[in-house]
């Protein structure tokens, strides 16, 4: 999915995406940042105000790097030198206009952006991205909200930076930079003509975040079936005949509940890390979901042939226990890439008698991967269902806990990769604490 973010300066844009991205576990691209950057890089050559037309050669070699870091602004890297704070300083806001409308410039960036939005998955804001770079966006959005409301959330965000400017400076600015940007020849600033408005002035960041991400999914039901045995293109035929018939038996004879589906990312690359009590977990974890979970599984399970067959036609692959299965890991990854679900139980076999078994540090090699979400997962009564050779009827509980908090790159993998590993333990453990058995 593509959720394209335009409106004026301090209408919440970068904000809303981000937080929209991390709900509907998307990607997020500040292109305002991009050419801010541009901007800035272009009135330390002496290109501003005189040598503008220079400024796409400039575009074109500059390296960007974005990292997200959870409840800020996007860390911005030109090679291994930050500038989040300098592009955000006044005589960048007082440039970027002119910089932004140059031809050149823009013929880059542009470039550069829609090679983002063709890999899939995004939310990206500016100002010409429903009308101009993703005119195709699945949902399209345009922010708006009065100019005082607008110069008070920038004075406040100049004050944490520690560079406050006075209020009527920043309306001011505001004002010359609407006027410049709608008056523009090249990409002015426009609601596209299928955008939905939204006036954030008397509204909160989590209720512009519901309005967006409502929006996106009714989007999203319209383009698919809303018939649950169309529900994403990446569903294999088996398995959309199987989820019409197996969720709802989980219900009747198991009174399946399912807790916390709302930390489910309803797109893009999502990895489920579950406990693993039984045989039958994946019928339930897989029942539980909103999306088709690709599993990795115990390569024994492929050494009877009419279970190999099913389990291929479901999206299952095999994984050699005790090894590092160089294949398995590709096919993981090959399906994150292509933005679907993988699940694996990272406990790496069946745990009878502790709650909670020893957790491989080989989990981490997936959740690390850029743009990955990882949901913790918990299934309760699943090993009662089978005792003795006596099928039983428990309830069957499957918990879904927020997603995990990923450690910035800005540290060695190494580090990294115990810091999540150590996370997922310790989210597992604060469900099976939340949710003792019934």
């Amino acid at each position: 999915m593509i959720i394209a973010i335009d409106g004026p300066a301090g209408s919440g844009k970068s904000t809303i995406a981000r937080e929209v991205a991390k709900r509907l576990g998307l990607r997020y691209l500040d292109t305002g940042a991009m050419y801010r950057t541009v901007t800035l890089l272009a009135m330390e050559q002496g290109l501003v105000p005189d040598r503008i037309s220079e400024a796409g050669a400039l575009a074109a070699r500059t390296e960007f790097r974005f990292v997200e870091r959870p409840d800020d602004l996007t860390r911005v890297f030109v090679g291994e030198r930050e500038v989040t704070d300098e592009i955000r300083g006044r005589a960048v806001s007082q440039n970027v206009s002119a910089v932004s409308a140059d031809p050149g410039v823009r013929m880059v960036l542009t470039d550069k952006q829609r090679e983002q939005v063709a890999m899939g998955n995004l939310v990206l804001e500016g100002r010409d991205m429903g009308t101009v770079v993703a005119p195709q966006a699945d949902a399209k959005v345009f922010l708006t909200a009065g100019v005082e409301e607008r110069a008070r959330r920038r004075q406040l965000q100049l004050e944490a930076q520690g560079a406050p400017q006075p209020f009527d400076q920043l309306v001011a600015d505001i004002m010359a930079r609407d006027e410049y940007d709608c008056g523009r020849q090249l990409a002015p600033l426009r609601r596209a003509d299928d955008a939905v408005e939204i006036d954030t002035t008397n509204m909160t960041i989590d209720e512009v975040v519901d309005a967006v991400g409502a929006l996106a999914e009714s989007k999203r039901a319209r383009k698919w079936s809303l018939s649950r045995m169309v529900r994403s293109p990446l569903d294999t035929w088996l398995y959309r005949v199987a989820y019409t018939i197996i969720p709802p038996f989980c219900r009747l004879f198991f009174r399946m509940r399912v807790t916390g589906v709302e930390n489910f990312p309803l797109c893009g690359p999502v990895l489920v890390a579950c406990n693993h009590r039984s045989n039958l977990d994946p019928f339930f974890l897989g029942s539980a979901t909103p999306r088709m979970i690709h599993f990795m599984a115990k390569s024994e399970l492929w050494r009877f042939r009419p279970l190999a067959w099913v389990l291929g036609k479901m999206s299952a692959f095999p994984v050699r226990r005790g090894q590092v299965d160089r294949q398995a890991v590709k096919q993981a990854f090959a399906y994150l890439e292509a933005g679907a679900v993988v699940g694996l139980f990272p406990e790496g076999r069946r745990q009878r008698d502790l709650p909670l078994g020893e957790i491989r540090p080989g989990v981490s090699l997936f959740s690390l991967r850029e743009g990955v979400i990882t949901v913790p997962a918990l299934i309760r009564g699943t090993d009662r269902i089978i005792r003795n050779h006596i099928l039983f009827l428990p309830r069957v509980h499957v918990i879904f806990g927020p997603p995990l908090e990923i450690p910035l790159d800005d540290k060695p993998r190494s580090e990294r990769a115990a810091v999540t590993t150590q996370r997922l333990v310790d989210a597992l453990l604060e469900l099976l604490a939340a949710h003792p058995e019934a």
